[in-house]
């Protein structure tokens, strides 16, 4: 047997959480060691580490000192570690300790058999994310089903990595035969391409009959806090929306299902004015209630009409019904912007925590799903209201229940709603800069400690702190490479450049110009 090398000893007060070590070798921030003492072990991650030499003082110092103390001392030097104490190793794995071990126990470097043992592959529910940053040898496997159930957060600034870890999980989900409904705001995976196959894009085309007024006012970019008269306008166009006001004549393209609403958008206004002469017997009422607003409200369902005639259809087959089980479905919601987004952002999403949590006979979804919401920060947001805010609230509160995942993936976490972001029991936060994002999703998250938080800076593309209920302790892990094609990369700018540059010069016309 060959006799192991201890890389230190613990010294100073210990307590069940933290030792300090002391070593003549450069310990590495991120690196997991084994505690030996009094016949136990203990797995320990080194979150920070500095190096002295006793025989430099801090004043005084020349070069000509320094290079005579060298000479004298043989470049003495002693490392100092801090250890975050991550349990005790035994046959159930980790466990918490209860008391700390003793001052001059001898610290190892944790060995690959040992880490591979604690970070296998388990069971059917866990599924290969990566390796661990400090030790490539050592594959890292999350439990899936606590990523589904518990939510996940995966937050990064931009290029940081975060399609590629995404894409990462969206190949788990299937290759364990999932359901995954991907809300994609930038068309980044309306070309996503899986080694199974199954991938189902989905339009966002609706029946506006399907629309309550909520969601209508929405699309009409109506404020329901600061038009109270808009809203009661709303009562009167609902009814002629589910009559078929955006229904096409008879013998017409079924593609041109606003044409008729153009046409007779007089008829409309006269009908309006109609109903509101019955309805209003005030004469003041009439005047806040009069035909500038109808025109107005007109006028947005006229614009409405013109930008967005290709999200809506008469008749057209309900979101819900396009969700496609066992199969990562992607929403692509590219061509609209984000007030319209976030319309029909909330109404899939209730109709997904409804479908799930009505009676088993009439589900449409019968096996577990989770929605991926890219941009989070836009829908889930901390300063704006949202008509997603709510309903992204309610799943993260009571989507475990019912078997409805939610995923936030954002670049801005200081943007998301804290009480939504504390929902997410699990993180894979990759490089952060910014001390308020730093700060927001340590102050929503007990689990990511002081010492983790420093780490993010300096992270490089792919590498990445995962913790909570999917992983047994927290982990800093290089993100495996996404085998997904999809357009989340950035361009090559400048070959694109020289490559139209070329192009230009070998051009017949261009000598003309000259």
């Amino acid at each position: 047997m060959v006799k192991r090398e201890a890389l230190g000893v613990a010294v100073g007060q210990i307590t069940p959480y933290h030792l300090r070590f002391r070593s003549t070798q450069p310990p590495q921030v991120g690196q997991f060691v084994i505690v030996e003492a009094e016949g136990k072990r203990y797995l320990g991650l080194i979150s920070s580490t500095f190096s002295e030499n006793p025989y430099l003082s801090d004043v005084a110092l020349t070069p000509r000192y320094v290079e005579s103390a060298n000479r004298l001392t043989g470049k003495r030097i002693v490392y100092e570690a801090t250890v975050n104490i991550l349990g005790e190793i035994g046959e159930r794995g980790i466990t918490t300790l209860k008391s700390p071990p003793l001052p001059g126990s001898p610290v190892y470097v944790a060995d690959g058999d040992t880490l591979r043992e604690i970070f296998g592959s388990g069971d059917e529910r866990y599924v290969r994310i990566g390796v661990l940053l400090s030790n490539p040898d050592v594959p890292v496997y999350i439990d899936l089903e606590q990523a589904v159930l518990r939510h996940l957060a995966v937050l990064a600034v931009t290029g940081a990595g975060k399609s590629n870890t995404v894409g990462v999980l969206l190949e788990r989900i299937s290759e364990k035969n999932g359901t995954a409904l991907i809300l994609d705001i930038h068309g980044e995976y309306s070309s996503l391409r899986l080694s199974g196959g199954r991938v189902n894009i989905i339009e966002p085309v609706i029946d506006p009959s399907l629309l309550d007024l909520d969601e209508l006012a929405g699309l009409l970019g109506i404020d329901m806090d600061s038009a109270a008269q808009m809203y009661y306008l709303l009562g009167v166009v609902k009814d002629r929306v589910d009559e078929g006001w955006f229904s096409a004549d008879k013998g017409q393209d079924e593609d041109s299902d606003f044409d008729s609403y153009m046409r007779q958008r007089k008829d409309y206004l006269e009908e309006l004015e109609h109903e509101l002469d019955n309805i209003l017997k005030d004469k003041e009422e009439r005047t806040i209630y009069g035909k500038d607003t109808i025109t107005r409200l007109l006028n947005r369902l006229n614009l409405l009409s013109r930008r967005f005639r290709s999200l809506f259809k008469n008749n057209a087959t309900p979101l819900l019904d396009m969700i496609r089980e066992h199969e990562i479905n992607v929403l692509d919601l590219s061509g609209l912007d984000e007030d319209k987004s976030d319309v029909i952002i909330s109404h899939i999403l209730y109709k997904v925590l409804r479908d799930r949590k009505g009676d088993v006979d009439r589900q449409k979804l019968r096996a577990p799903i989770v929605i991926i919401l890219e941009e989070a920060h836009l829908f889930a947001s901390r300063g704006r209201k949202t008509r997603s805010r709510y309903i992204l609230n309610r799943i993260a509160r009571e989507g475990r229940k019912f078997g409805v995942g939610l995923w936030l993936v954002s670049q801005r976490p200081k943007g998301l709603d804290p009480d939504i972001l504390s929902q997410m029991n699990n993180l894979i936060i990759l490089k952060l800069v910014e001390p308020e994002d730093q700060a927001h999703v340590q102050k929503s998250s007990e689990m990511l400690s002081r010492e983790l938080v420093e780490y993010l800076p300096a992270l490089n593309p792919g590498e990445a702190i995962v913790i909570g209920n999917m992983t047994r302790i927290p982990l800093l892990v290089r993100i495996d490479k996404s085998r997904a094609k999809m357009k989340g990369q950035d361009p090559p700018v400048i070959s694109s450049w020289q490559k139209s540059g070329s192009e230009e010069k070998d051009s017949p016309f261009v000598d003309e110009y000259i």
